[in-house]
């Protein structure tokens, strides 16, 4: 009877260490400029790719990541990944391996016969690192093999490192109005996550502004949270000034193993004023990607810099590839002189 007992709550406890784990490093390839790229592979698009073109033979090309400071409880690594193949031999190899220094240990193999692994959006495979734990590693994409012809891609998409912490809880998000008039009262919400493997209640929760440095509001002690619960705290604010700002979030546990997910990122607000006026966005730089978003990572054109602040800041806009004759309705003009190609 005592088995019977026992049974559910070993489960229960399993359940809870396999679930309750902290995103401890990631790696989403919206830029990449820390990984060391071998021929055939790129990233581009928000992936890492290895891909058949340029033709080789006898190859033994790779990707490594940049030096990663794991912690002692490091659990596992999560590769979200497609293998696309031609024409498996038997002589083509994917593999992934870490590496310690001068050490190297292989994680994972596989041959090009098997055919294609995972799905074209990217699956997941998950690997333990355990036994790398408090070392300092590199993660190595490595393929190789006779003929690079018999590839047709290999698309890594996203990597996860996770760990085990007692205690580590998240600012997840903050969300609200990115647009108010003045002395309209506004609420945004924060959301906490607990990450541990402790349930905690001695934390606090705050929302700061950006512009001002001023505190917005304060919760303290909000109540037990348990490990995986999400809870969500609201905060209100108004305005006498229109002027822009941002809000963010910060949860505060006396203890916390993993502080870097202590802080939300920020949220734009803008107070309006009360005046009209209209904007024209003139796209003119020829649809060339010659700017890195620093919000998103990815490469875009000026043009789409602009028209995402605009967005995010709530304004309404004219957006052309043609200059109007006249430009007497508009207050405001945005226009990208952008890079082109002169024969």
């Amino acid at each position: 009877m005592k088995q019977l007992i026992l049974l559910p709550v070993i489960f229960s406890m399993l359940s809870i260490t396999l679930s309750a784990q902290t995103n401890y490093w990631e790696e989403n390839f919206n830029n990449g400029q820390d990984w060391t790229l071998e021929e055939n592979w790129s990233v581009a698009g928000g992936k890492l790719e290895f891909y058949w073109i340029p033709s080789v033979t006898n190859f033994d090309l790779s990707a490594l990541s940049p030096v990663i400071a794991l912690p002692v409880n490091i659990a596992e690594i999560t590769i979200v990944q497609y293998l696309d193949v031609f024409s498996g031999t038997g002589n083509e190899f994917a593999e992934i391996a870490i590496h310690e220094g001068s050490e190297s240990t292989i994680l994972w193999n596989y041959n090009l016969v098997n055919g294609n692994w995972g799905s074209s959006g990217g699956s997941e495979l998950t690997l333990s690192l355990e036994e790398f734990g408090g070392q300092d590693i590199q993660i190595e994409f490595r393929t190789y093999g006779l003929e690079s012809y018999n590839w047709n891609w290999w698309d890594v998409f996203e990597v996860r490192l996770s760990a085990l912490f007692d205690k580590d809880l998240a600012l997840t998000a903050i969300t609200g109005p990115i647009s108010i008039e003045v002395l309209e009262p506004g609420t945004w919400t924060v959301d906490v996550k607990n990450f541990g493997m402790e349930a905690q209640s001695g934390y606090s929760v705050k929302m700061f502004c950006h512009k001002t440095g001023n505190l917005i509001g304060n919760i303290d002690i909000p109540g037990i949270i348990e490990p995986q619960e999400t809870k969500s705290f609201n905060f209100e604010w108004s305005s006498n000034a229109a002027y822009n700002t941002a809000f963010y979030g910060v949860v505060e546990l006396e203890g916390d193993v993993f502080e870097q997910n202590n802080i939300s990122i920020s949220q734009f607000v803008r107070v309006n004023p009360d005046i009209e006026f209209d904007i024209l966005v003139w796209d003119n730089d020829n649809a060339i990607q010659t700017v890195t978003c620093p919000e998103q990572g990815d490469q875009i054109e000026p043009s789409t810099a602009l028209t995402r602040v605009l967005d995010v800041a709530g304004y309404d806009y004219t957006y052309v590839t043609t200059l109007p004759a006249d430009l007497n309705s508009y207050e405001m003009v945005f226009s990208t002189m952008g890079c082109y190609c002169v024969d």
